[in-house]
């Protein structure tokens, strides 16, 4: 029988409690949540950064893990703040300006990704099988 933290169920309540509100905040604006937008590719590197913190909190990485999983979390902070002057400014107003705007996010969007992906997969590598299984569910990206 496999034994699971009583954190588990915090850490997932929690992140079910931070994607309930999302979705209200966006139902409120008459918006609709699910499916990629620009909205949500602006937000997923912020969406990174939250689930990297369940992923500590889960996975309780040992102090062989750590320097891995702060030098990804160090490379998601900086895609966090690439990511702001590409989602800078209210929704465009007209279809060339969506367009060139959507151009902007994805190119930020692939560069994060870019940089993200070996430092994730030198974290993800250096875990067990078990911590492998508990942080496989957490982060779901969208696009994805």
């Amino acid at each position: 029988m496999q034994r699971t933290s009583p954190w588990s169920g915090v850490t997932l309540l929690l992140i079910a409690l931070l994607v309930l509100a999302r979705v209200a905040e966006a139902q409120r604006r008459g918006g609709h949540y699910g499916g990629l937008t620009l909205g949500s590719l602006c937000s997923s590197a912020e969406t990174i950064g939250n689930g990297l913190g369940a992923f500590e909190a889960i996975a309780k990485p040992t102090p062989q893990q750590q320097p891995a999983l702060d030098e990804l979390k160090a490379i998601a902070k900086l895609h966090a703040d690439a990511m702001k002057p590409a989602c800078a400014g209210g929704y465009p107003a007209t279809l060339p300006e969506r367009i060139a705007a959507s151009e902007r996010r994805l190119e930020a969007t692939l560069a994060g990704i870019r940089k993200l992906q070996p430092a994730l997969n030198k974290f993800y590598g250096a875990l067990d099988d078990r911590q492998k299984g508990e942080v496989n569910g957490l982060l779901i990206l969208p696009g994805v």
